[in-house]
């Protein structure tokens, strides 16, 4: 079960569930607690309680500032081990790259590899969510500035957590998510996300 208390995640990047809720739109069941005044770590803690797990991922990936975002897209690497292709490995190589050193040409090669990739799997994604972390998305070549979205990385990274949790018997699905945003919460409050693994 989850170690966590309300208000209990220092790394957040939002305050409230209000100015986080205005970079992710919630569905019907996540907007159904929110309440006036209500910090963003008590609305992931309502999310967990309420059993919307999957809500809680994408919700705290936006939360997490980017660097800690995409480490934990990394660290669910980690605790989710499967079998991948080069092109899979090389991604998360350069994801991980961009974590430790996290310099404009350390995120420019992300993209690449997520194109190679055709943006499908949970490596691509990790990658996305570094090219989408700050800098400017038109090509190095080009006089304009394209700035990301707000959300952007965090999606990725979303998306990047719940493709890792896949692999496996279906009926355990539900558990492996948990375990991954167990990490998560980890992160938030300034661990490594992997205690208990071998990394």
């Amino acid at each position: 079960m989850f170690r966590m208390a309300p208000g209990s995640l220092p790394k957040l990047r939002f305050s409230s569930a209000e100015e986080l809720c205005t970079v992710l739109v919630p569905g019907e069941e996540a907007e159904a607690l929110l309440k006036p005044r209500l910090g963003a770590a008590d609305f992931l803690a309502a999310l967990v309680a309420a059993g919307l797990v999957v809500d809680a991922i994408r919700y705290l990936a936006v939360a997490l500032p980017r660097r800690e975002a995409v480490w934990w897209a990394c660290a669910t690497r980690r605790r989710m081990p499967v079998v991948e292709t080069e092109p899979e490995q090389a991604a998360w190589q350069a994801a991980e790259a961009w974590v430790y050193e996290p310099t404009e040409l350390n995120r420019r090669a992300t993209y690449a590899h997520a194109e190679r990739l055709r943006f499908e799997t949970a490596g691509a994604y990790a990658a996305l969510g570094v090219f989408w972390s700050g800098g400017s998305l038109a090509p190095p070549e080009s006089a304009q500035h394209v700035p990301p979205g707000d959300g952007l990385t965090g999606s990725a990274v979303g998306a990047s957590v719940m493709l890792r949790c896949v692999p496996g018997e279906a009926r355990t699905t539900a558990e492996r998510q948990r375990l991954v945003l167990e990490a998560g919460f980890d992160i938030a409050r300034g661990g490594s996300g992997l205690a208990g693994t071998a990394s």
